[in-house]
C-alpha cells in the first residue's frame, strides 16, 4: 500500500531541518566567503600593480614643460635667423644698387666724353632703323592683293629687311660698347665706329636709296620716309 506524499511546504521544511542538522549551510557559506576573499585579494594585487597616476602625470607635465621651453628657444632662434636673413638681403640690395649706380655714372661719363662721331653714328643707325621699319610695313602691304588676301606670287623682302634691322641693332650695341672703352684713343674710336656703321648700313642700302640717305641731314625725315615707301 502506497503512503500519501506530504505537501511541498512540509517537505521543504523537513529538508531545511535536515540541512541544518548536517551543517551543510555553514560549509557552503564558508566556501562562498573563501571565494570572495580570493577574488578581493586578486583585485587588490591588480590595483597595486597599476602605475601611480600622480607620478605618471607629473612626468608628463615635466615633458610638456620641457618641450614648450625647447619650442620657445627654437622660435627665438628662427626669428633671429629670419632677421639676419632680411638684414643680409637688404645689405646686398643696397650694395648692389650702389655699385650699379657707380657703374652707370662712370658709363654715362664715358659716353659723354666719347668723340661726337659715335653719337652721330647712333643717330644715323636709329634713323636707318626707322626707314627699314617703314619699308617692312610697305613690303607687307605689297604682299597682298586688292582684297587684302595674301598674294604669294608677289616677292616679299620681309625676312631680308628684318635681317638688316638685326644688323643695325647689333651695330648700335657695338658702338655703345665702344663708347665705354676709356682706354682706346679717340681717333681709333672714330675709325672703328665708321667701320661698324659702314658694315651695318651695307644690307640696309638694298632698301634705302643712297641718294636719299645722303640727304638725311638736309631734308626732313618725314619726306625721306615717304620716299622710301614710294621706292618700295
Amino acid at each position: 500500500m502506497q503512503l500519501p506524499t506530504p505537501p511541498l511546504p512540509e517537505r521543504l521544511a523537513a529538508l531545511e531541518l535536515l540541512v541544518h542538522d548536517t551543517g551543510l549551510v555553514d560549509e557552503l557559506k564558508a566556501r562562498q566567503r573563501a571565494e570572495a576573499d580570493k577574488r578581493r585579494a586578486a583585485l587588490a594585487a591588480e590595483l597595486k600593480a597599476l602605475p601611480n597616476p600622480e607620478r605618471r602625470h607629473s612626468a608628463l607635465a615635466k615633458n610638456a614643460a620641457r618641450a614648450d621651453a625647447t619650442f620657445v628657444v627654437a622660435l627665438i632662434a628662427y626669428q633671429e635667423a629670419e632677421r639676419q636673413k632680411k638684414a643680409s638681403v637688404a645689405a646686398l640690395v643696397v650694395e648692389t644698387m650702389a655699385d650699379e649706380g657707380k657703374r652707370q655714372r662712370i658709363l654715362t661719363e664715358l659716353e659723354r666724353n666719347a668723340p661726337p662721331e659715335l653719337a652721330e653714328a647712333l643717330d644715323d643707325l636709329s634713323f636707318a632703323d626707322t626707314l627699314l621699319r617703314n619699308a617692312i610695313r610697305t613690303d607687307e602691304v605689297m604682299g597682298r592683293n586688292w582684297l587684302g588676301q595674301r598674294a604669294y606670287t608677289v616677292k616679299s623682302n620681309c625676312d631680308a629687311i628684318a635681317s638688316a634691322r638685326k644688323q643695325i641693332s647689333d651695330a648700335q650695341g657695338a658702338i655703345r660698347e665702344l663708347a665705354h672703352d676709356g682706354e682706346m684713343p679717340g681717333d681709333a674710336m672714330v675709325t672703328r665706329c665708321a667701320e661698324i656703321l659702314g658694315a651695318a648700313m651695307e644690307p640696309a642700302f638694298e632698301f634705302i636709296p643712297r641718294k636719299l640717305w645722303d640727304l638725311r641731314r638736309s631734308k626732313p625725315g618725314s619726306d625721306i620716309v615717304a620716299e622710301v615707301r614710294g621706292y618700295m
